[in-house]
């Protein structure tokens, strides 16, 4: 337990993704007897809280439609990007629309007066930002913040050592392709990069970044991948910068939730997990044909449905779903996950043991699918072009493959008694003493 009693604020990207790593933390910090408060967009109204302990100050964003609930405003942003679903990385690269990207830089910039506003309600002792941008009012603030990355760790400290961020290319692979693919990727955002860096000078007076669109904290960079997963040999880490096991949270239980017996007693195989994200689930041309393909499975299934549930096909004998499942209580029933390769499914997946087949729709999806492969953890597929038998026949390689089984308890077992959400306690408070002692 901490001497004295802090407030941190959580200013996360409103997405489950972002959410839920910054919750696995937050849990821990009111564990150790700290106050804990999350900055929540409206339409997000308690979705935090619903966790002991932890307090929220609400803000509205001006310029999102009021109509949208949670995840929705994301959602149809991800509808304009679905043309580069299912591409190749160079191919989804050179597709991809500068002026969405834009927008959602602007998204987070343009709410910067309501995170000031929070600030001054919230005083806050440290803050944790969980944000693909710079927040202007939290670098300005002079309060310590620390920099929570719930994505891939190459989204966050690439390496020229390494491959791209956003790429599934082999982390031995052939450095030309991954030089032809950065060429293309850097002539994409370079207009991104002068316009977020001319909002920063002009309109918030900070220094231009030197990281594309953020800047690092000056205090404490942190993000979680296990060390089995990690680069460390490869990309050791930089001054202020620690790397952790996992966020992974742990109270929230659903007790009202139940799996139907008739479906867990039918004379099937296997139980498997079919989570596609909450952007990929809203994708109702690959739901239907996960399950067509699916439905022809000896095993069963269980889906998360998303939010366009209503909109799917009707599910076959052996697959069973709802628009939303609580994950860390399914983990440890199934002996299979299907995903589409987030960096919390990933993480939460090996934490339980569970073999991965990954099938990646965009961004750092394809870095965890790479990584998961090559370290024998489970395969990637494409599930817009697969073909269904090559589909099925992956899905009985890796539930008979007992050397991956082993690797998978190793790991699992590491995990699980590392205490990774307590050392990530225990570092944001040595931020807040470091700069007392200062």
């Amino acid at each position: 337990m901490s001497s004295k009693q802090l407030t941190v604020l959580f200013v996360t990207l409103d997405g489950y993704g972002h959410l839920n790593s910054c919750i696995g933390v937050a849990e821990k910090l009111v564990e150790r007897g700290h106050r804990v408060i999350f900055a929540m967009e409206k339409a997000w109204a308690g979705k935090a809280k619903r966790y002991a302990g932890i307090e929220e100050i609400i803000f509205v964003d001006p310029n999102r439609d009021p109509t949208l609930g949670a995840n929705e405003h994301w959602i149809k942003f991800m509808d304009d990007m679905k043309s580069t679903f299912g591409l190749s990385p160079m191919e989804a690269v050179k597709k991809m629309d500068p002026k969405l990207q834009q927008l959602f830089i602007d998204t987070m910039l343009n709410v910067d007066d309501e995170i000031k506003k929070v600030l001054d309600q919230a005083k806050p002792d440290v803050i944790v930002v969980d944000s693909y941008t710079t927040i202007p009012a939290v670098y300005k603030s002079g309060i310590p913040w620390v920099w929570l990355t719930s994505a891939h760790p190459l989204s966050c400290l690439p390496s020229d050592d390494l491959p791209p961020n956003g790429t599934d290319f082999p982390t031995n692979g052939d450095r030309k392709q991954w030089e032809e693919y950065m060429e293309v990727f850097l002539e994409k955002i370079m207009d991104l990069v002068v316009h977020f860096n001319k909002r920063m000078t002009e309109e918030f007076g900070l220094e231009p970044s030197m990281h594309g669109i953020h800047h690092e904290s000056p205090y404490l960079n942190i993000y979680a991948y296990p060390k089995e997963m990690d680069y460390l040999d490869i990309r050791p880490l930089p001054q202020k910068w620690q790397s952790f096991d996992h966020f992974i949270r742990f109270t929230e239980k659903d007790e009202s939730f139940k799996i139907p017996q008739e479906f867990l007693q039918k004379p099937l195989g296997k139980l498997i997990y079919v989570s596609m994200g909450s952007m990929g689930c809203a994708d109702v041309k690959l739901m239907n044909r996960l399950i067509t393909i699916l439905a022809k499975s000896p095993n069963r299934f269980i889906f998360s449905l998303g939010p366009r549930k209503d909109q799917l096909m009707a599910l076959p004998d052996n697959i069973w779903g709802e628009s939303f499942v609580p994950q860390m209580q399914i983990l440890p029933k199934v002996d299979l996950v299907i995903t589409h390769g987030g960096n919390n499914t990933v993480l939460e997946s090996l934490y339980f043991g569970k073999p991965m087949i990954v099938t990646p729709l965009f961004g750092d999806q394809y870095n965890n699918s790479q990584r998961v492969t090559e370290i024998g953890y489970g395969s990637k597929i494409n599930p817009f072009e697969c073909e269904p038998k090559e589909f099925l026949s992956l899905i009985e390689k890796l539930l008979n493959d007992n050397q991956m089984k082993e690797r998978l308890a190793r790991i699992s077992k590491r995990m699980q008694s590392s205490n990774s959400t307590e050392q990530v306690a225990i570092a944001i408070e040595k931020v807040v003493q470091n700069k007392d002692q200062a």
